[in-house]
């Protein structure tokens, strides 16, 4: 074959003539996917020292409940794992840390054993999204025995980067079995919520039995 400016040099490629000929269909696969693993390996080197494995010391200590005041009732859990893909719905505590008297975990939430006055503190920790929205809403929320929305404290946020959030709620309620759960009510599809003591955790303790004075926190 002939250029215009001459023949072609000898050993030169020529479009057109053999393109791909020498490549069969495993060939060709072979080399898509190897550029895939290399490049999924390589992004996983940048991210896998971040999520070692943190072990509380608190955790030894589940079951020592003289550690608390006889007059204290308090209890905390954290989420064990991420909760997966589309994270609107309870977050699932299940994880006892510390000592609890007074209050005890059930189906992800805290259930309250007393009547009274409660302090609740609740923090979670949400992965970064890069491509969808950084709005995120949920709340503090408190039930009743029969499952229904007694009492609650929202929280918002917009923020697409790796990030905490913390919400607080005082609440009286006027007999024991109240429950207490975290709620996200609006998040990115495909957004995680990260688990790990290090990372969460819902927090109860019991301030006062008095119910005659003040606003329940009801609404």
């Amino acid at each position: 074959m002939t250029y215009p400016v001459g023949p072609a040099p000898d050993g030169a490629y020529v479009v057109g003539s053999d393109y791909g000929q020498s490549y069969d269909e495993a060939n060709a696969m072979a080399l898509m996917t190897g550029g895939v693993k290399g490049a999924f390996s390589g992004a996983q080197d940048q991210f896998k020292d971040q999520f070692e494995v943190f072990t509380d010391g608190q955790l030894a200590l589940n079951q020592r409940t003289d550690l608390l005041s006889p007059l204290l009732d308090f209890g905390s859990a954290y989420m064990n794992t991420n909760q997966g893909f589309n994270q609107t719905g309870q977050c699932s505590f299940s994880n006892q840390i510390g000592p609890m008297q007074g209050c005890r975990l059930s189906g992800g939430r805290i259930i309250l054993d007393d009547k009274g006055l409660w302090d609740i503190r609740c923090q979670l920790w949400f992965d970064f999204i890069n491509i969808l929205t950084g709005t995120i809403e949920w709340q503090i929320r408190v039930l009743t025995p029969s499952g229904n929305v007694f009492s609650q404290t929202r929280a918002k946020l917009n923020d697409s980067e790796a990030v905490s959030s913390t919400n607080i709620c005082s609440v009286v309620v006027p007999a024991p079995g109240y429950q207490v759960q975290a709620w996200v009510s609006y998040i990115a599809a495909f957004r995680g919520i990260l688990g790990g003591p290090d990372r969460n955790r819902l927090t109860v303790q019991h301030i006062s039995r008095d119910t005659s004075t003040g606003n329940t926190g009801q609404g």
